[in-house]
């Protein structure tokens, strides 16, 4: 998951999108850890049922959107040299600050423990290369290629896209080539190529999610006006749902491939219709919950993963047990992850990134999606002058 944006936040749909699959990520991962034998075992087996498909339904959902905001944002940068040091340092800005002060924390912290000692990366070839978010075999580190916070493997490919869009940045030959160098290794390793690192990382296909995204942002910058958003918003957040449920309920019976393609289309289709509907009524989606959330859905991202492991000691250790306490324990933790990363992006990550973002008038502002977005289209301007 990268960080929002601050001109995709406004978008309040789209926040209220990145709250929702933030807060399934982390029922899917908390149910998960209730289920050991350890914490409460066969009695979340049903909260492992119902979050099954968060896994999968969040990181499609968030590399379509992450690959159509940065599209639509810097779309306009692709063939022009000049763009390409503020749009690194933008997106360095984004993901460092915050990803390296949680890592320190947890690293620090998983030192102090002697049972968690074991687990971190005692080379420094790869702290360096986590730190840096590069790509490493997860067959050797860390079970995720991310060891201390083991979710940031999907930060990893996000820095991969990044790179891709860098590349358009200082030529358009340049992107060209790399989506083909992608497109002919995937094929190779869906054929049979080699599965060993670093090949499989390079074509794995959830790549491919965020190629949907940035058609999507195409799709919406164009002269085209979808008849009536808010229901096909609605349809596309059923299917979207819906798919998930009959993926899970087949068990792996699609092939993980078709399963990433099935998420990312019914995303694109509701980024689509969300935006469109969002633009001919903004208050339509004022919810202030899920905003705030949404603007935290990165932190919330980072820390959770040792939130909830720290959590579900202490309410076994508090003596809840049985399914009345698994139940209890479940909200309990959930809404501490939350108030948690709302407490750290308010008064830690927001005050951060402020201070090391670059002065309004020190360079020119790169386009963002929101002007991009409110830019009238021709006939919308003639519509305006007639009346």
């Amino acid at each position: 998951m990268s960080p929002p944006d601050a001109a995709a936040g406004r978008y309040r749909s789209l926040r209220a999108c990145r709250a929702v699959a933030a807060i399934l990520l982390v029922c899917f991962h908390l149910s998960d850890n209730l289920a050991k034998d350890k914490f409460f075992g066969h009695d979340a087996d049903v909260l492992v049922r119902i979050f099954a498909l968060g896994g999968q339904a969040r990181v499609a959902f968030f590399f379509v959107l992450s690959g159509f905001i940065i599209t639509l944002i810097h779309r306009q940068d692709f063939g022009v040299p000049g763009r390409l040091l503020p749009y690194l340092c933008r997106r360095a800005t984004r993901i460092y600050p915050t990803y390296v002060l949680v890592f320190a924390c947890v690293y620090l912290g998983s030192l102090a423990a002697p049972s968690l000692r074991e687990g971190l990366p005692t080379g420094l070839g790869v702290l360096v290369k986590s730190l840096l978010l590069l790509p490493q075999d997860p067959a050797v580190v860390g079970g995720t290629g991310a060891p201390v916070i083991y979710v940031a493997w999907s930060l990893q490919y996000e820095m991969v896209f990044y790179g891709v869009v860098g590349l358009g940045i200082l030529h358009r030959r340049l992107f060209v080539g790399a989506v083909a160098m992608y497109m002919a290794n995937l094929a190779w390793q869906l054929h049979g190529g080699s599965e060993s690192f670093p090949g499989s990382f390079f074509a794995n296909d959830l790549l491919l999610l965020f190629g949907i995204g940035a058609a999507t942002a195409w799709v919406v910058a164009q002269d085209w006006r979808m008849p009536r958003p808010v229901p096909v918003a609605i349809v596309a957040g059923v299917l979207f749902f819906g798919f998930g449920a009959v993926a899970e309920a087949l068990d792996g019976g699609l092939p993980l491939p078709l399963v990433h393609l099935g998420y990312g289309l019914f995303a694109a289709m509701l980024i689509v219709a969300l935006v469109q509907a969002e633009q001919r009524e903004p208050g339509r989606f004022g919810n202030r919950f899920a905003a705030v959330v949404g603007d935290a859905s990165y932190a919330l991202f980072l820390i959770h993963f040792p939130l909830l492991a720290l959590l579900s000691k202490a309410a076994v250790a508090a003596g809840l047990h049985g399914v009345g306490g698994m139940l209890v324990s479940f909200v309990l933790i959930l809404a501490s992850c939350i108030a948690a990363s709302v407490a750290f992006h308010q008064w830690i990550e927001r005050p951060l990134l402020k201070g090391l973002a670059p002065r309004a008038a020190s360079k020119p502002k790169a386009p963002d999606m929101v002007s991009v977005l409110a830019t009238p289209r021709p006939h919308e301007a003639a519509g305006a002058a007639r009346r």
